[in-house]
């Protein structure tokens, strides 16, 4: 019974990295990948110029943007260590000799919550960057980088000899 439930736990917290992995943007080659930032780029796109000029951002609106960035950073590198110690916490449990289901249950949803945390705080910045530009330029800054994700496509895969139907 024990295997089974730990076997069940490992199982459970391998899927949970594996799809937190595929909404970042990892293996995944195709251009709309990273959808976990629901089309804004990231990094500081409004320091670049065709970016900028695009969306006819204001000085006032480059240095808000700059502060917002700022922020969230700071709080994802606080966040991304939490969630890195639940991690570190759950799999001590799961090598330990005093193994209980419950325990490890209780750690697991923790390392949950954190992960559900972090995804809030992106979100959270989403919405600032949204309520910012506003619906029109939002709308075309998504557009944009569609466009650029799709041209490295594009490119990636003519480098690598596989052009596919149109």
């Amino acid at each position: 019974m024990k295997k089974a439930t730990l076997l069940t736990l490992v199982f459970v917290f391998a899927l949970s990295g594996i799809g937190m992995a595929r909404d970042a943007g990892f293996g995944s080659k195709g251009p709309g990948h990273g959808k976990g930032n629901m089309g804004i780029p990231h990094g500081k796109w409004w320091k670049v110029p065709k970016v900028a000029d695009k969306l006819a951002l204001t000085l006032q609106e480059k240095e808000k943007l700059n502060t917002m960035h700022l922020q969230h950073r700071r709080k994802m590198i606080d966040l991304r260590s939490q969630v890195a110690k639940e991690r570190l916490e759950l799999e001590e449990i799961l090598d330990s000799n005093a193994f209980t289901a419950s325990t490890s249950m209780d750690r697991f949803k923790k390392l949950q919550e954190a992960h559900a945390i972090l995804a809030i705080e992106r979100f959270r910045f989403l919405a600032q960057v949204r309520e910012l530009l506003g619906l029109e330029r939002f709308q075309e800054l998504k557009f944009e980088v569609k466009k650029r994700r799709m041209k490295k496509f594009r490119k990636r895969q003519s480098a690598e000899g596989y052009m596919p139907a149109e």
